[in-house]
């Protein structure tokens, strides 16, 4: 008897028919039935048409890995009887399967893989391989599977300018990419720091545009501007017979890979091949890091750029044949437009508003010429400034409002926002992590998403065509840093924009997970083991004054190790069953074990249980609701911050400074007083001009005892924590007042100019 396998696959699972069924993602529809099948080195792999046959011998090669052999294949004539697996097209077009469905139907005679299109028998060869991965020499459970994706588009995109990454590595995402079940490939060729791609007509653009001067000792943000091209000797380029080549490849794996030529700005690799293209004529090199604001854009106000645009454009249409163009459109500055006459005529002459307009006017002349190509424009959210060109589809990245108004007006939308798609934000504790961009994005987040935002209509719904992960390169240098920002993440997105969506369990997604990181190991990828960390969460007992320490972390039923004297826990620490308390100040270390071996993912949390905790504590300003930390008692809960704004542990004012002033509840003779503070400058986020401390007996008179001056610059670009301190001793003391002055705006030169700077303090530490 069947036992259906789908949306109740969680809750009604038979541990002898289902523990060797790990699938990422999961199936719509799974049967599982009593028996198995055995494939053996005779067996033969049989192709219903010569289309599948490269298919077949593609299987052979794939399914080696498991089955120590590869099968021998052969066209199916119809008279080999039983113990055959067999590949096939249907005969008569399945609605339900669409273009990329498959039905995978293993029974105790042989195996069969069926799709309305090539594409169909693709998924089908890849899910058997997962079946192949968690049952020994071959012997696979009885199951039948019809299955299909949920969103047409699903996407990973790779930035190659800011770090050049070889075509070794693209080769091995095409196959990650064809394992996971996604099928767009956006390939960010072109940047400010490199222009990737082979252009015939134009030779400077990667004799020139493809190499920059190599600063690796510093900050990306840290790398000023140089114009030497003799030093210019990091960087690289893709020939035109590369790209051929691995578009070839992609498609065989029914991936589309869709090129992104940025216009109007992140073109400086461009203007320092061809400077006139730019509304000064300036040569400022190819910069070495990062860029802000972005100035130095294509003028918009001349016809040679538009007809070098177009010529570019004609080239990378014969190499890419698919039906989206990316053009970027994101970040462009108008302050040079603005002061150029060639745009200022431009937009009296065509009768525009404002440079925002002139933007929109840029991106729709170049829309028009790639429809007149057959092709459709793709770009950022930014795109929609001044008016939407009337076929593009905007890709949402600043959150999801840019998505919900394009669907709104009828345009197509891919998701990709930052919070849940951005694969260059930390997976973990970033003391344990490889230096990454910002952000907090984990592997249960990512699984979390929600592509169709809950405003949108049904038809509007249906605009959304899919997701997309972003790994933009600026800290990511080398393909193995690549990878372990990829993976694991990216089974999570492959299963939200394949699987329905009543089907998401993080518990089942977590223990499937462990197949999946054998996987990984099997092929070589070097897969972060983030998820395996353990997260402390602690809350704060005001009557007793302790603190409730809890231990998790995102695998499936984690055994938990720790200990609290600070020394590094091991198989024999302390199991954690329940969360416990603290009532001084501890070191708490947790990690968690696997297969009886300690994860090399340790935490550390110091809790300070100073004078100070948890007493009442009042501020003349509010702090941001956005960054509240754990609320009223968040700056004497003995917890202080990382070097992660939104780690939770930091509270945010916005333009106006910290005045906290703390009642210790008697008095008392204190040595040493500190707050922390945050530098995160890339978002903002600056320490305080200054630190006053002050203390009271009654509340009312107030005695200054240090003021502390900052010594840090405010352009430093590093995420860095720095402690402001005191260290005077005094008697007698109730009332302490701490001030931490906002630096109120960002500063000359800074993306924010002007605008309101962001103070960012966590624990106020009293002894």
């Amino acid at each position: 008897m069947a036992v259906v396998l789908g949306i109740f696959m969680m809750s009604c699972r038979s541990k002898t028919q289902y523990e060797n069924i790990s699938l990422i993602p999961l199936p719509v529809k799974m049967d599982v039935s009593a028996g198995s099948f055995t494939i053996k080195p005779q067996t033969p792999l049989l192709f219903s048409t010569h289309e599948l046959e490269g298919m077949a011998d593609y299987a052979a090669e794939l399914w080696d890995a498991y089955l120590g052999f590869e099968l021998r294949t052969e066209k199916d004539d119809g008279l080999k009887g039983s113990n055959t697996i067999t590949l096939a097209l249907n005969s008569r077009y399945d609605e339900e399967l669409g273009e990329e469905g498959y039905t995978l139907r293993v029974k105790k005679d042989g195996i069969r893989i069926s799709g309305n299109r090539p594409a169909g028998v693709l998924y089908g060869i890849q899910t058997l391989y997962q079946l192949l991965s968690t049952n020994s020499e071959g012997k696979l459970p009885l199951v039948n599977i019809k299955d299909y994706p949920r969103f047409s588009y699903r996407g990973v995109h790779l930035d190659v300018a800011r770090h050049f990454h070889p075509m070794e590595f693209i080769y091995k995402m095409m196959d990650q990419m064809a394992m996971h079940k996604l099928n767009v490939f956006h390939w960010h060729l072109i940047d400010d720091q490199g222009w990737r791609l082979e252009i015939k007509k134009y030779p400077r653009l990667t004799s020139v545009g493809a190499w920059r001067v190599d600063m690796p000792e510093l900050h990306w943000n840290a790398r000023p501007l140089v114009n030497d091209p003799a030093s210019a000797t990091y960087g690289g380029y893709y020939t035109q017979e590369e790209v051929k080549a691995l578009v070839a490849y992609a498609a065989e794996r029914n991936i589309t890979v869709i090129p992104e030529i940025e216009m109007p700005a992140h073109v400086m690799s461009a203007l320092a091949a061809y400077p006139e293209l730019s509304c000064t004529g300036e040569n400022l090199g190819v910069p070495p890091g990062g860029v802000w604001p972005i100035t130095h854009i294509y003028c918009a106000g001349n016809d040679e750029t538009f007809g070098f645009l177009e010529n570019v454009l004609l080239e990378v249409m014969e190499l890419f044949p698919s039906e989206y163009i990316h053009i970027g459109g994101d970040e462009a500055d108008k302050t040079n437009w603005k002061s150029c006459p060639k745009c200022q005529t431009r937009i009296e002459e065509e009768g525009l508003n404002d440079e925002e307009e002139l933007q929109s006017y840029f991106i729709t002349r170049i829309e028009k010429f790639l429809n007149a190509q057959g092709r459709q424009i793709i770009g950022w959210d930014e795109i929609l400034e001044g008016g939407l060109a009337p076929n593009a589809t905007v890709m949402s990245w600043r959150g999801e409002a840019g998505g919900i108004e394009a669907a709104k007006i009828g345009n197509t939308v891919v998701m990709t926002p930052g919070s849940h798609c951005y694969f260059d934000h930390y997976q973990g504790d970033p003391d344990l992590e490889p230096l990454a961009f910002g952000g907090y994005t984990t592997l249960a987040k990512v699984y979390s998403y929600e592509p169709i935002p809950e405003v949108l209509t049904k038809e509007e719904s249906k605009l959304v065509l899919g997701a997309q992960a972003n790994l933009w390169t600026e800290y990511i240098s080398d393909t193995r840093h690549a990878e372990y920002m990829y993976f694991p993440r990216l089974a999570a997105l492959a299963e939200v924009v394949w699987s329905p969506k009543n089907h998401r369990d993080w518990g089942d997604f977590s223990r499937r997970m462990e197949a999946q990181y054998k996987r990984y190991e099997v092929q070589d990828i070097n897969y972060a083991l983030s998820a395996f960390q353990v997260s402390a969460s602690p809350k704060v007992n005001i009557d007793d004054k302790t603190l409730r320490i809890t231990l998790a972390s995102e695998v499936y039923k984690p055994e938990i190790r720790y200990t609290l004297d600070g020394s590094t826990p091991d198989v024999s620490s302390l199991l954690y069953t329940s969360p416990f308390e603290i009532n001084q100040t501890t070191t708490v270390k947790a990690a968690v074990t696997r297969n009886g071996q300690l994860i090399d993912q340790v935490i550390e949390r110091e809790y300070y249980l100073h004078k100070a905790f948890a007493a009442n504590i009042e501020m003349e300003h509010p702090n941001s609701p956005n960054y509240d930390a754990h609320g009223e008692y968040s700056l004497v809960n003995g917890i202080r911050g990382s070097r992660s704004y939104s780690d939770g542990n930091w509270k945010g004012f916005s333009g106006v400074d910290l005045v906290a002033t703390i009642d210790l509840g008697e008095e008392t003779s204190i040595s040493h007083v500190s707050v922390d503070a945050l530098q995160t400058s890339g978002s903002w986020i600056f320490v305080p001009q200054w630190v006053s401390f002050e203390i009271s007996a009654s509340g009312e008179n107030y005695e200054l005892l240090e003021t502390v001056m900052n010594t840090i610059d405010v352009n430093d670009s590093r995420r860095l924590v720095e402690v402001y301190a005191t260290r005077q001793p005094a008697e007698n003391v109730r009332f302490i007042r701490i001030t931490a002055k906002n630096q109120g705006v960002c500063p000359p030169g800074h993306t924010g100019e002007g605008q309101p700077a962001w103070l960012f303090v966590s624990e106020i530490v009293v002894e």
